[in-house]
Formats: C-alpha cells, sequence, structure tokens
C-alpha cells in the first residue's frame, strides 16, 4: 500500500474538487517531498450561482484553483477544458488523459467515484480508471511512453463511500484544506453549507482511525498489489 507516494496524479472533474476530495492529503504529501500535480477535466463554465453574474467564471475559477493549489503544495496544474457537464468517454478525451498520465508518470492516481452524482465526476471516473490500464499497454505510441501506475484510489465529495479502504489522517493538515477551500469564492453560494459538511466528515473518517481528522479513499479498478 503507498503510504507517502513521491509522484501523484489527480484528475478532478470540476475546480474545488481535489480541494474538497482530498486538500488535506494532498498538503500532507506535499510536505512529505510527494510531487503532485492536478489535472481538471472541465473549464468550469457552468459553475455560476443564479443571481451573480457569469462573466468571466472561467478565469475566475481557474484564478482560485492557483491560489488554492499554492496553499496545498501542488506541484502544477493541468486543465483539459471540456465544457462543464459534457464529460463523455469518447476517444479524443479517453487519449488525453492517458497521454496525461503516460507523461507525468504518477505511481498513485487519484479521481472521483462511480457513486457520485454528478455526471462529471462519474464519467470521469470510468475513464481515468480504463486509462490507467491503457495507459500500460504497448501501444499508442504517439500518446508517449508506456507507464504502469501503482495503484488508483478515489475520494469523496459530496457523496459519501460506503465502505473506503484508506484513511489518510489529515490532523496536522486540515487547515491548508479549509484556506484552500475559501479561495473558491465563486462556489461559495452553489453549494450551501459546504464547509460544514467537510468540517464533520473530516471528523467522522478521522475518528474511524484514532484521529481528529480524516479523509477516506476507495480503490477503483482493483488491479492486484505488489508486495
Amino acid at each position: 500500500m503507498i503510504k507517502t507516494p513521491k509522484r501523484v496524479l489527480i484528475f478532478a472533474a470540476h475546480h474545488d474538487d481535489e480541494t474538497i476530495g482530498c486538500g488535506g492529503t494532498i498538503r500532507k504529501w506535499a510536505d512529505n517531498g510527494g510531487q503532485i500535480h492536478v489535472c481538471f477535466m472541465t473549464n468550469g463554465d457552468t459553475g455560476v450561482e443564479q443571481s451573480t453574474d457569469g462573466d468571466n467564471i472561467v478565469e475566475t475559477r481557474i484564478g482560485e484553483s492557483k491560489k488554492a493549489a499554492k496553499i496545498l503544495g501542488v506541484y502544477r496544474l493541468h486543465n483539459l477544458s471540456i465544457p462543464c457537464q459534457k464529460v463523455v468517454n469518447r476517444q479524443s478525451t479517453f487519449h488525453k488523459v492517458i497521454q496525461k498520465i503516460r507523461e507525468i508518470k504518477p505511481e498513485l492516481v487519484v479521481t472521483h467515484n462511480s457513486v457520485c452524482k454528478h455526471r462529471d465526476h462519474k464519467r470521469t471516473s470510468a475513464i481515468v480508471e480504463e486509462a490507467c490500464w491503457k495507459a500500460s499497454e504497448n501501444i499508442l505510441e504517439e500518446l508517449g511512453e508506456v507507464h504502469t501506475i501503482k495503484d488508483l484510489w478515489s475520494f469523496e465529495i459530496t457523496d459519501p463511500h460506503s465502505n473506503p479502504d484508506i484513511v489518510v489522517d489529515i490532523t496536522d493538515t486540515y487547515e491548508w484544506k479549509w484556506l484552500a477551500m475559501e479561495e473558491y469564492l465563486s462556489q461559495s453560494g452553489i453549494l450551501p453549507g459546504i464547509m460544514e459538511y467537510i468540517e464533520g466528515l473530516s471528523k467522522v473518517r478521522g475518528y474511524s482511525i484514532g484521529a481528529r481528522r480524516g479523509e477516506a479513499f476507495t480503490r477503483i479498478g482493483k488491479a492486484p498489489i505488489k508486495i
């Protein structure tokens, strides 16, 4: 089991999912010398509260994600810039994800779980799971050198996992997760109570491992782990 990965690639459907799902873990790994990459699938163009002006929302959300990334210690941000609610498992998107995996060569990939209600989350999970497998096959040389990851995890957003496989103790880094979430001002009215939800879930997950705060993950793909 990977405890302190050297290089991680996180595929998040939207700008803020990386912080909600694993912000404390990102900071923990970064503090331990890990190189953390975050790749956003969408451009954030529909993340507009009804009572606000949606002009420049794409640029706004990109700017917010850069500030959050700095707080969390993210090494580099990447964007596939697919319109929101239009993530589809077509060949062009599938190949972009394979290419990103082969380019960065992560030990660990982290993404959404299929239990999520949001269509972008569910489809991102399926695309990434398949792409991690395909990236290890000796084909599609135009997409980069073959790479095999060591494991594939999924994080929780607003649909908790029923029986997570891993809980990371984020007691010492929870503050950074909170500060990063505060940078996503444009999203504060879209998910009412999200900060309270994050607060409560972190306590529940922490309690499960005898810690104050935690973040839970479920393995997907279910490739065997080499020991």
